[in-house]
């Protein structure tokens, strides 16, 4: 049975005492959380159940959550990834109020905005001009206050006249600048985005994570609920990993990610094992003119999985003289290279390399696949030597490489052995050169003086 009365949910304004002074560490705290649904097969069992109560059971239940708890700390950006039906959105509404949990403890200190599903908190039938208002007082800003900042969500929302329409009439990218822009202007504590921007044109997407960016800087606490990875590693902070209703696992995004595309691709028939902690050996590539002492580690900061049917047994990055190289200058040739081992025989292989900034964000990725590589056979034992030559035109700073070796087996792709952040590589500045970001666009500076036209 369903119990309803083990759930406290407690939204306060007053920060935490700490040495005689009041100073806000938390602003989310779940503890022990579980959120359980009784399924009826039909409408019938649901009356009967009403009608005899505890003597019979006619449901089933399912448990969407089960036992989360973690904290979030002010001022904190916090992704939140996993498969659909992993229990995020339900953990967002329990968050934002909109949904109770079965039982568990949760804390939320501050106001929260919650943008969860395309246009939650609207009436279909009020004009979009009557929702901000209707908005406003529902999260406790009166009428006067909101006329303040009306201009500034039209602005935003760039709906025009549209404003004093139905939003019934609206499209879906309309609603969600409307509601996004209402979101943001009540100056949240917290501000919780379930997958929403998914839905607005490349230009408003722009907009939205840059006033994002602003809040996150202002010292707002942000819940991102997104499949967009690259959104997840470049803006949050940390980012908590959700399965079959579990949280699995949390940390860096970087990490948390490449976890996450370890359960994307695991499967009942084909069970990925996972290697934290690679041996020496597997983290080092022999060229023609290494030695031992050339040996290249990666101090633990590997992942790596794959169902053991083949194998990257080495890697390294190699400079135009075949030297393996843990440094390089910008714009730099250089030889990507791994040795591969098939445990099988393998119709369809791919060979994958990708490279990734020192925050996690993927700067470039490719792949036999995407390039029409023609696929080669590979029988059982048989060891190749596979090489990605590349023009290393990235801006200085740490990068780290990643490589694949995958199957392509009926249209799905089975790892047989991946090892993301593999190799450490250092790029440095081109002379005096200071010009920043992620790619050197090699950029040649002329100015040429204009004679004045005579009138």
């Amino acid at each position: 049975m369903v119990s309803q009365n083990k759930v406290r949910v407690c939204r306060c304004d007053l920060a935490f005492q700490n040495g005689g002074s009041f100073v806000e560490k938390v602003s989310i705290s779940v503890n022990n959380v579980s959120k359980t649904y009784r399924i009826y097969n039909n409408p019938q069992d649901r009356l009967m159940q009403s009608i005899f109560r505890g003597n019979r059971q006619y449901f089933k239940e399912f448990r969407a959550l089960k036992n989360i708890t973690f904290e979030v700390r002010k001022g904190e950006t916090v992704g939140i990834i996993g498969r659909n039906g992993s229990g995020k959105s339900t953990l967002l509404q329990i968050i934002a109020g909109t949904l109770q949990a079965t039982e568990g403890n949760i804390n939320v200190n501050g106001r929260v905005a919650a943008l969860l599903e395309l246009g939650s908190g609207f009436n279909p039938d009020f004009t979009g001009r009557e929702n901000v208002y209707l908005n406003g007082a529902i999260l406790g800003i009166n009428r006067a206050e909101m006329e303040k900042r009306f201009d500034d969500i039209t602005s935003f929302a760039d709906i025009g006249d549209y404003i004093d329409q139905p939003v019934k009439t609206y499209s879906s990218g309309m609603y969600v600048r409307l509601a996004f822009a209402v979101a943001i202007s009540v100056d949240p504590d917290i501000l919780i985005v379930d997958e929403a921007l998914a839905v607005g044109d490349g230009r408003f997407q722009l907009k939205c994570f840059e006033r994002i960016k602003t809040l996150k800087e202002s010292g707002t606490t942000i819940l991102l609920v997104t499949h967009d990875l690259q959104s997840i590693r470049q803006f949050c902070d940390q980012c908590l990993l959700f399965d079959k209703g579990k949280l699995l696992d949390q940390g860096t995004p970087n990490d948390i990610v490449n976890k996450y595309t370890k359960i994307l691709f695991s499967s009942a028939d084909s069970e990925l094992t996972e290697h934290i902690e690679p041996s020496e050996e597997a983290n080092s590539f022999q060229g023609a003119n290494t030695n031992d002492e050339d040996q290249r580690k990666t101090d633990g900061k590997e992942y790596r999985y794959g169902n053991g049917q083949g194998s990257i047994d080495k890697v390294d990055i190699l400079d135009i003289t075949g030297q393996s190289i843990e440094m390089l200058t910008t714009c730099d040739e250089v030889t990507i290279a791994m040795d591969i081992t098939a445990g099988k025989e393998i119709a369809k292989p791919i060979y994958a390399v990708t490279i990734k900034s020192v925050k996690g964000l993927e700067v470039y990725g490719t792949n036999t696949y995407f390039q029409n590589y023609p696929f080669e056979a590979l029988q059982p034992n048989q060891t190749i030597h596979v090489e990605f030559k590349h023009r290393m035109a990235l801006a200085p700073g740490i990068y780290f490489i990643s490589f694949g070796f995958v199957e392509l087996l009926k249209e799905e792709i089975v790892p047989l052995d991946r090892r993301y952040d593999a190799i450490e590589i250092k790029v440095l500045p081109q002379g005096s050169d200071r010009s920043f970001g992620i790619a050197n666009l090699d950029s040649r500076i002329t100015i040429s003086h204009l004679e004045k036209q005579q009138l």
